[in-house]
This record gives C-alpha cells, sequence and structure tokens, in this order.
C-alpha cells in the first residue's frame, strides 16, 4: 500500500471515531442537559428525531454533493459543519435552538459516514471494511468516557461537548489539507443484470422482512446507549462513574467484537453469528432487567454491547447473498435508512415510556425489542432458504 494511501486509510478509521463520539455521548450529558434545560424524560426525543432528519438528508444526496466535490472535500466540510453544531449546542439559550441545530450535527455525521463508506467500499476489502466500522466503537466509548470525566470532575457539560468540537476541527483541517489525495468519487454499474426498480424491490417479503430487522435493530442498539446511563444513575442509584463506566463498556464492547469478527476463520458463517449475537444481547437485557447487583447490571449492558457490535456490519455484508445483485443497491439504501428511522423511534419511544412510567420500564422495552428482532430475523432466513430452492 502506498504513503497516500495509508494516509487515507488512516483518516477513514479517525473519521468514523470522530463519527461515534457526540453519537454516544448524549446518553451521559442527558441528566445534566435536562437539569440544565429544565425538561422532563420524553423532551430527548425531539433531538434524536432532528439528528435522524439531518443524517437522512445527508446520506440520500451524497451522491449529488460528490458530483461537485471531492470526498476529502466533504469530509472536511462536514466536520465542520459538526463542530458548529456541537458548539452552537453549548451556548444554546433553549432547548429548542439545540433541537434545531440536531439538523446540522445530523447532516453533518451523515455525511461524514457516507462519504466514507463510499471511499471504502470502492478501495477496500470486505474484511477491512469491517474493521473499519469497528472503529465507529472507539468513538462511541471515547464520549461516554470523557463526558463522564468532565461531570465526575465537577465541570458542566459544555466542556465535553467542546472537546469535541476541537477534535472535529482538527479533523476538518486534516481533511482539507488531503484533499488532493483522496480519489474521486467512481460510480459505475457494471451488473450484467438491469438494477431493480425501487417500487420493485419494496415488493419482495425478504425485504420487507430485512428492512424490520434493521428499524429494530439500530433502535435497540441506540436505545440501550442512550437510556441505560439514566436507569442506571436515576432510577436505580448507581453512582455517576459507575454509570457511566457502565456505558462505555457498552460501546466500548460494540468496537471489540466488530474488531474480533474481522479475524474469524473466513469460513464462518455470518448468519450464524448474527442469530448468536442477537441471542447473547437478548440474556444481557433480560439479565438488566432482574436489577440483581450493580456487578451484574454492568456485566450485562457490557454483554449487550459485545452482542449487538458485528450484527449490523454483517447484516449489510449478506444483503446480496440475500436479495441478489438486481435488488443489492436499493436494498441496501433502505436499510440505511430504515436503520437511521430506528435510531431515533425507539429511543424516542423509551423517553415517552419513562416519562410515563418510569425508568424501570426502558429494560422491559430492550427485552421486547430484542424478542422481535430475533423472530424477524430467523423468518427473514425461512423465507431466503425458501426462495433460494
Amino acid at each position: 500500500m502506498s504513503r497516500p494511501s495509508k494516509l487515507l486509510l488512516i483518516l477513514s478509521f479517525v473519521g468514523f471515531i470522530a463519527l461515534g463520539l457526540p453519537d454516544a455521548v448524549i446518553g451521559v450529558a442527558w441528566p445534566a442537559l435536562r437539569t440544565h434545560f429544565g425538561l422532563h424524560q420524553d423532551a430527548l426525543g425531539p433531538l434524536f428525531i432532528t439528528l435522524t432528519v439531518g443524517s437522512v438528508i445527508a446520506s440520500t444526496s451524497t451522491g449529488v454533493i460528490l458530483s461537485r466535490m471531492g470526498i476529502g472535500e466533504l469530509l472536511a466540510f462536514s466536520c465542520a459543519l459538526t463542530a458548529i453544531a456541537l458548539f452552537g449546542y453549548t451556548i444554546a439559550p433553549t432547548w429548542i435552538v439545540m433541537v434545531s441545530l440536531g439538523l446540522l450535527a445530523g447532516f453533518g455525521g451523515g455525511a461524514i459516514d457516507a462519504a466514507i463508506n463510499t471511499h471504502a467500499a470502492t478501495r477496500y476489502s470486505a474484511r477491512l471494511v469491517n474493521v473499519l466500522h469497528a472503529f465507529y466503537g472507539v468513538g462511541a466509548a471515547a464520549g461516554p468516557a470523557l463526558m463522564t470525566t468532565v461531570l465526575t470532575t465537577g465541570r458542566p457539560w459544555q466542556l465535553g461537548y467542546r472537546i469535541i468540537v476541537v477534535v472535529e476541527i482538527v479533523l476538518a483541517v486534516a481533511f482539507i489539507l488531503s484533499r488532493r489525495q483522496w480519489p474521486p468519487p467512481v460510480v459505475s454499474h457494471e451488473e450484467h443484470q438491469r438494477p431493480a426498480k425501487l417500487l420493485e424491490t419494496l415488493q419482495l417479503g425478504k425485504v420487507q422482512l430485512s428492512l424490520l430487522v434493521f428499524l429494530v435493530y439500530t433502535g435497540c442498539e441506540a436505545a440501550a446507549g442512550a437510556w441505560v446511563f439514566s436507569l442506571l444513575y436515576e432510577a436505580r442509584g448507581i453512582a455517576t462513574a459507575s454509570a457511566g463506566t457502565a456505558v462505555t463498556l457498552y460501546w466500548g464492547g460494540l468496537f471489540a467484537s466488530r474488531l474480533g469478527y474481522a479475524f474469524l476463520p473466513a469460513n464462518a458463517n455470518p448468519e450464524s453469528i448474527i442469530k448468536l449475537c442477537m441471542i447473547a444481547a437478548l440474556v444481557g437485557v433480560v439479565t438488566l432487567l432482574f436489577n440483581l447487583h450493580p456487578i451484574v447490571d454492568t456485566a450485562a449492558i457490557a454483554l449487550m454491547g459485545f452482542a449487538a457490535g458485528p450484527i449490523f456490519p454483517s447484516l449489510i455484508a449478506t444483503t446480496p447473498g440475500r436479495v441478489g445483485p438486481r435488488h443489492t443497491a436499493n436494498t441496501v439504501g433502505l436499510q440505511v435508512s430504515m436503520g437511521a428511522v430506528g435510531l431515533a423511534a425507539l429511543p424516542a419511544l423509551c423517553g415517552l415510556i419513562a416519562q410515563q412510567w418510569g425508568l424501570e420500564l426502558i429494560p422491559i422495552v430492550l427485552t421486547a425489542g430484542w424478542s422481535v428482532l430475533l423472530t424477524a430475523y430467523l423468518a427473514l432466513r425461512r423465507t431466503q432458504l425458501a426462495t433460494a430452492m
């Protein structure tokens, strides 16, 4: 690998770390934010919605944007936009302003995600792309750890976000300085078969089940990351540092299992791994439900993160085999979009439930979610096997 290629690979890894930093920090910052703005538990939902809308707009328009600017320029712009939005969080006079800034933060994060994946899909192997996705977990683990440190040392939550702003600015500078080394996006369709129309793809039962799987999976992953800190700290009286450690272990487990998946034997069956991970995550959330002991709760949360890690990239990687080449492009786009909906919907629903009936309902919701996910995935596998015969 040439020196410029190594530089771009390193920047891709760092870009995914930066993508995870603001995504995961909200779970730890939320109690402080809620106190600062005088909010109810369910007020977090609108922020998730604006973040999702911004991300969906960015991901769906990335192709048009890349026809007008290179990947390096887009990454630099996206990091700068994210930095502006996050700094705006820290000076927002009202919660409505912060929720509105979520559109910018979501757009920046979505564009970073789509741009790096565009580069990776055309330049790197599938195994390397899995490792690339694992580094999202580094940022997702570092964010809660950073905010926990800030809060436990008596500093305001704004400091945690401002540190992330500095990281985003440094990355924006790195991307703009390396912009000439990023290759132009390659948009080519070399399939021997005509790509299916979107409506044709949507009519497939296995695609509909795939969309349900992505909706529920991303919702479960995001809801746990957003609400377990509040569950432990506010409902179960666990100290800030201990609750923050549990969240850090959750996101750290997500990283560790994705990285470990890349080193599995080449003949490892991804479908079996997905099923095993779903079962393990369900065991973790059921254990959390019983509230046995703070140490057991922490271990259960860590297990949930570790088990959840390989599911998303493995589902993406198995899409071509599930739907065939004619429907792959449509299905991947639909899955990512449905995943974004799940990221917003289930955490918001958890906020409404927690406000109405208490935080102890969160593990029940997650148990139901993982149960539905496992059932839907098993149905998807049966449908896939039936249509393959």
